[in-house]
């Protein structure tokens, strides 16, 4: 009898870890089919750092909470080490996140992986991640937002996204439309997101390259300059971050609004969870 419990148990645990594996590979295929359609009614949320309000930010376990929670992209941040290693840290130091000092581009990745990470002022037992190892960890579950802190480092970056075969699973934020540029020259299938300052700024840019999506500011934040983003082929990412998500986090959730109302399409968040509530009471996640 406990031979057949066992294999039951083990069974039950198979099945329903194969289960869980193909809802997740299922939402993933829907998220990359909804990232590439710009006409799409779904707004898609990008948690900054992960979801860094319940474990420390850009590490593994924010990026795996985050995907939990079915958040549809992580916000992580790469830089080189001294050694030029690819690591996932948001500040030029070491100083506010970690339980040591000095400047990520001064430090070698052994001097790096011997620093723990810190959550609330406390020190956790977790490292700062490699680019691979987050890259691996979201492949196939969620999109990822490269921010390149180390632009001298692309090369290493792109090199790093086709070792690991997740062309499919990440795209490149960049400032200058030479840098889409040179990251389709290099892979056409890669996918990038443009900053831009202003309306002309974006019209201008789409005129000479075709980006999966565009970054706006509140500056630009118009039906005119959103209608011709996605006119384009390009969705359209805003920022909650700051004074929004200030307002939603004290309970103003209608907040919000001052970023949706003109038709983005992409809201980077500092409050994942509490805009995820808020689209689908909204119907926005259909």
């Amino acid at each position: 009898m406990k031979r057949i419990a066992f294999f039951l148990l083990s069974y039950l645990c198979c099945f329903c870890m194969m289960t869980n594996a193909q809802e997740a590979s299922d939402r993933f295929r829907q998220i990359n089919r909804e990232f590439l359609d710009p006409a799409s009614p779904r707004v898609l949320i990008a948690a900054h750092r992960g979801a860094h309000l319940d474990a420390p930010e850009n590490s593994l376990e924010a990026f795996r909470q985050t995907i939990d929670m079915g958040i549809d992209i992580i916000e992580l941040d790469v830089r080189c080490t001294k050694d030029g290693q690819l690591v996932v840290i948001h500040d030029r130091t070491v100083d506010r996140t970690t339980n040591g000092k000095g400047a990520v581009d001064s430090l070698t990745f052994d001097e790096i992986r011997k620093l723990k990470l810190t959550f609330r002022g406390r020190q956790t037992d977790q490292q700062i991640p490699t680019l691979k190892e987050a890259l691996m960890l979201a492949k196939g579950k969620i999109l990822v937002d490269l921010d390149i802190k180390a632009v001298s480092c692309i090369d290493k970056i792109m090199k790093a996204v086709k070792e690991t075969g997740t062309e499919t699973s990440c795209f490149f934020f960049v400032t200058k439309i030479e840098q889409v540029k040179l990251l389709k020259e290099y892979d056409a299938g890669f996918r990038t997101l443009l900053r831009t300052n202003s309306g002309k700024d974006a019209q201008a840019a789409l005129a000479t390259i075709r980006s999966e999506a565009i970054h706006i500011d509140t500056s630009h934040n118009t039906k005119a300059v959103t209608d011709l983003i996605k006119r384009s082929g390009s969705r359209v990412w805003i920022n909650a971050l700051g004074a929004v998500d200030e307002k939603a986090a004290g309970g103003q959730v209608e907040a919000f609004e001052e970023v949706l109302n003109e038709g983005a399409n992409i809201i980077q968040t500092d409050q994942p969870a509490l805009l995820k509530q808020y689209l689908e009471k909204t119907k926005r996640r259909q």
